[in-house]
């Protein structure tokens, strides 16, 4: 063995180690250990390569070490198991098929279904069925783009497994419902592969990938030497691939996630409302302020006692008593100044704030809290979607009474909360005079409407206009500022250059044809 790995000096390590264990309660004899040693062989890929079998009966469980030379004694070929985990589960589940042992779950397990076995996969999840190739992840993960991977994993994968337990499966039935999928198969290396029908010289995925059945040597034993494609000519594509087409998940799993993070948030809120409960707010203390004052007073009460006896004269005593109230009432005022700088310096103290529900989660989340984190990117999603849900309007001054200078506010119906609606008919969307701004909340686009709408208000603008809302929207508002002969700033740069091109647009258009003289 040493002998013939040392033929390819490229292989390190040519011995592959596996141990095949059985349950306490079963005793498989050496035929049947050794049985399944080689189907597991076959199964990573080294049929008829050199191996040691050892099996072991002196512990609780018999188990069975394989030791293979990985370099083939013929081609001097080195094999590199690829997701060996998943394709040993898969043999074991079929050696307990062959001689009757009882089901072990692993990534796969055996289902019955109408009297007959089949072996699938025991999670849908694609982390328990093996990753997605690094480039198939990294396309899906980076460019949003569903690889073909994922794709011939989907429909056209429940689609192959049922015309796989066919008893008239042949590899022009096999070519045809692939090809429903725009998906085709064919050799490469040593192996099959699955490609996308519409760009053949694209590169393709293992067959075995799409479908552990569908590799070549298992193919080959069931369905003869491997035949090239004749498709019919009424054959109808019912999907093909569509790289561009942002990656599926799966609706379960979505749910899951949700669930997860509702749980998640849950939590965060009730350590939340546990730091709100806990909060105590510092401040400087009453008592602390009543004996300093009554301390200031205690002294001065003594001060003046002095100088009462040792003062004799009434006018300096007078005098002294003039310096001690002046004394005492500067004591008193800086006492209030440094009072004043204590309530100040808590107030300013971050730490001595109670923190709204977002801040505190922005806290938490930059210690990396994951909890925090979710609810963070639940705060971003929730402001995104409320921008996208607000209504279309245009801004133009601060706050004004909508009946300034309105001619239709006696039509219009006045809210609670001072803002007023115009409709021009019973079911009519209408628009809102909030004052400084006009807003659209029927979400139709009406040139007339809006036309109401700036005229009525053309008189309150008194700033740069602010617009608002959909693309449909700010395209119809820009044209009726052109229309109006606006000449006044926007808020928004970008805007403000359309108008600009919308306006000069106008005036060439507008502009009258130039008369020539006659030629002399």
């Amino acid at each position: 063995m040493r002998a013939v790995a040392d033929q390819n000096a490229r292989v390190k390590d040519p011995v592959y180690h596996v141990i095949l264990s059985w349950p306490p309660d079963e005793n498989p004899t050496d035929d049947q250990a050794f049985e399944s040693g080689l189907h597991a062989m076959q199964a990573v890929g080294m049929k008829d390569h050199q191996y040691v079998f050892a099996i072991h009966h002196d512990t609780d469980c018999v188990h069975l070490h394989m030791t293979v030379n990985r370099v083939h004694p013929d081609s001097f070929n080195a094999v590199y198991p690829d997701r060996d985990y998943f394709k040993l589960d898969y043999a074991m589940r079929e050696l307990e098929l062959r001689f009757g042992w009882r089901h072990v779950n692993g990534p796969n397990k055996v289902v019955e279904l109408n009297g007959s076995r089949s072996i699938e996969w025991t999670s849908k999840k694609a982390m328990f069925q093996g990753k997605l190739p690094t480039k198939a992840a990294d396309m899906e993960r980076h460019a949003d783009q569903e690889s073909l991977h994922s794709y011939a994993r989907g429909e056209p994968r429940k689609h192959i497994v049922k015309i796989m337990n066919a008893d008239n499966l042949s590899w022009q039935l096999l070519h045809s419902n692939l090809a429903k999928f725009g998906l085709g198969i064919r050799p490469k290396g040593r192996g099959l592969a699955i490609y996308d029908f519409d760009h053949v010289s694209a590169a393709g995925i293992k067959a075995s990938d799409m479908h552990e059945q569908l590799s070549l040597a298992r193919l080959e034993k069931r369905l003869g030497l491997y035949q090239e494609r004749e498709l019919p000519k009424d054959l109808v594509i019912a999907s093909s691939y569509n790289k561009f087409a942002a990656p599926k998940r799966d609706p379960l799993e979505r749910q899951t996630r949700r669930e997860e993070r509702a749980q998640l948030r849950k939590a965060t809120r009730s350590r939340y409302e546990a730091y709100r409960a806990a909060f105590v707010k510092r401040r400087v203390d009453k008592e602390w302020i009543k004996q300093q004052f009554i301390l200031i007073r205690d002294h001065a009460r003594t001060q003046r006692a002095d100088i009462k006896s040792r003062i004799k004269h009434p006018l300096d005593r007078k005098a002294f008593y003039s310096i001690l109230a002046f004394e005492t009432l500067r004591a008193r005022e800086e006492l209030k100044t440094k009072i004043q700088e204590l309530r100040r310096e808590l107030k300013n103290d971050p730490s001595n704030t109670k923190l709204s529900f977002r801040e505190w989660v922005e806290r938490e989340a930059a210690s990396g809290d994951p909890g925090a984190i979710s609810q963070l990117r639940g705060f971003s999603y929730s402001d995104s979607r409320r921008e996208k849900a607000a209504p279309n309007a245009i801004t133009f001054a601060g706050d004004i009474d909508p009946s300034a200078n309105s001619t239709l506010f006696p039509a219009g119906t006045v809210r609670r909360d001072g803002a007023v609606v115009f409709r021009r008919a019973e079911g009519d969307p209408g628009f809102v005079d909030h004052g400084g701004k006009v807003s659209f909340p029927g979400g139709v686009l009406d040139d007339e409407l809006l036309g109401h709408a700036l005229d009525d208000t053309r008189s309150r603008w008194e700033r740069p206009i602010e617009i608002k809302g959909s693309r449909e929207f700010v395209d119809a508002a820009l044209r009726a500022l052109v229309e109006r002969g606006y000449t006044g700033d926007l808020a928004d740069p970008s805007l403000r250059a359309r108008l600009k091109a919308l306006a000069d647009k106008r005036d060439r258009t507008n502009m009258p044809p130039v008369k020539r003289g006659p030629r002399v």
